[in-house]
C-alpha cells in the first residue's frame, strides 16, 4: 500500500464528510503489505472510520467491479443478522467512491467503528472462540441462500470473476521457487477435482483469522471483506486456524508442536459453528488440504517477514514440501 496523498484525503473527505472541519487520523494498515490505510474521521469519540485502498492503473476496472460485489456481499450479510462490519454511504448515497490519477485508482469506503478489542492469540478463551464458530457458521448458512453462489458474472463481459481459481492464479504468478509452485499447482489439481455445492462452496469472507474479529462483552463482529470471494467453506474453517498453527501449535510455518492446542481450538470452533451451519463432516478431513493452501499462500505473501531471517525459509519450505498431516489421531 503507497502512502495516501493528502489531496486524495481531502478528495475523499469531500465525499463522505459535511464538515469542512473534520481531521482524519490514521489508525492502522498504510505499511508494505497492507491492503489499505485506515482513518477515524473526526475526534476520538467519533465512531466513523475511513478506509482508502490503491490499485494500479490496469486494474481500475476489475476493482470497482470486484468492490461492488463485495459491497453488496456484506450488505446482504448484515440484513439477514450476520454481525459484519455497517457500511456508511458518502454525501452522494453511494457505498464506496474512487477517484483516478496517474498512479491508478483511490477506493475509500466509510463505516462504522466496531466496539470492542481484537483479542490476543495467547488468551485461551472458548466462548470467543465458540462465538467466532457461530459467526462463520451463519455467514456460510446465510451464503447458501445468496444469488452469486458459484461465481460473479462481469455484466459487460459475461466473464465470471472472484472466484478461487483466478485467486489460485495470482499466487501462481507471484511464487518464484519452482518447487514450491510444483507443490501449488498440485493443490490446485486436488481443488479441482473437489465437490462443488450450494452446501459446501459459496461467497465465503476468506480472511476470517483472529485479526479480522472484534469482541465485545458477548458480541463477535467480522472485519475485512476485502479478499472475499467464491471459494470452499472449509477454507474459511481453515483460515482461522492461521494464529494457532502460526504462534500456539506450528503447523504453518514451523513444525506442529503441540497438536493438542489445535485440537482443542477447532473442537470449540466447530462446536459453534456446528450450532449455525451443518456442513457436510466429511469436509473436516479434507482441511489437510486447505491447510496446504494457506501456508503456502502466506509463504508467499509475507516474504518480507520471513526473508528478515532466512533460517525461517528453510523451515517454512520443508513444510510446504512435505505437508505433513496435522489432524491425524483428532476426533473432530
Amino acid at each position: 500500500m503507497i502512502p495516501v496523498p493528502e489531496n486524495i484525503l481531502e478528495i475523499f473527505r469531500q465525499a463522505f464528510i459535511r464538515s469542512p472541519n473534520t481531521v482524519f487520523a490514521r489508525l492502522g494498515g498504510g505499511l508494505k503489505d497492507s491492503d489499505g490505510t485506515v482513518y477515524r474521521m473526526g475526534e476520538r469519540e467519533d465512531n466513523r472510520l475511513l478506509k482508502v485502498l490503491h490499485y494500479g492503473g490496469s486494474e481500475a476496472q476489475d476493482v470497482l467491479l470486484h468492490l461492488t460485489a463485495r459491497i453488496k456481499f456484506i450488505d446482504y450479510l448484515s440484513q439477514h443478522g450476520v454481525p459484519v462490519i455497517e457500511l456508511l454511504p458518502s454525501l452522494t448515497g453511494d457505498l464506496y467512491e474512487f477517484h483516478k490519477d496517474s498512479s491508478g485508482c483511490w477506493v475509500a469506503y466509510a463505516m462504522k467503528k466496531v466496539q470492542g478489542e481484537t483479542m490476543s492469540p495467547k488468551v485461551w478463551d472458548p466462548n470467543f472462540v465458540r462465538r467466532w464458530g457461530q459467526v462463520i457458521g451463519k455467514l456460510h448458512r446465510v451464503a447458501q441462500n445468496y444469488p452469486d453462489w458459484h461465481h460473479c458474472t462481469d455484466p459487460k463481459s459475461g466473464e465470471p470473476y472472484l472466484t478461487w481459481e483466478s485467486e489460485w492464479e495470482s499466487f501462481h504468478e507471484k511464487i518464484t521457487d519452482p518447487a514450491v509452485q510444483t507443490k501449488w499447482e498440485e493443490i490446485g489439481e486436488t481443488l479441482r477435482k473437489l465437490p462443488v455445492c450450494r452446501e459446501c462452496f459459496g461467497f465465503i469472507h476468506n480472511d476470517p483469522h483472529l485479526w479480522n474479529m472484534r469482541v465485545d462483552s458477548d458480541r463477535v463482529t467480522l472485519l475485512d471483506f476485502d479478499v472475499a470471494t467464491h471459494h470452499w467453506f472449509a477454507n474459511d474453517i481453515a483460515i482461522t486456524c492461521q494464529h494457532v498453527l502460526k504462534m500456539l501449535s506450528g503447523g504453518l510455518s514451523s513444525p506442529l508442536h503441540h497438536p493438542d492446542r489445535l485440537e482443542k481450538f477447532l473442537k470449540v470452533f466447530l462446536d459453534g459453528y456446528y450450532q449455525e451451519n451443518q456442513l457436510d463432516k466429511s469436509w473436516l478431513s479434507r482441511l489437510e488440504v486447505f491447510f496446504a493452501y494457506r501456508r503456502i499462500l502466506s509463504f508467499t505473501f509475507m516474504d518480507d517477514w520471513y526473508r528478515a531471517r532466512p533460517e525461517r525459509i528453510v523451515v517454512w519450505k520443508e513444510m510446504i514440501m512435505t505437508q505433513p498431516p496435522l489432524l491425524t489421531g483428532m476426533a473432530i
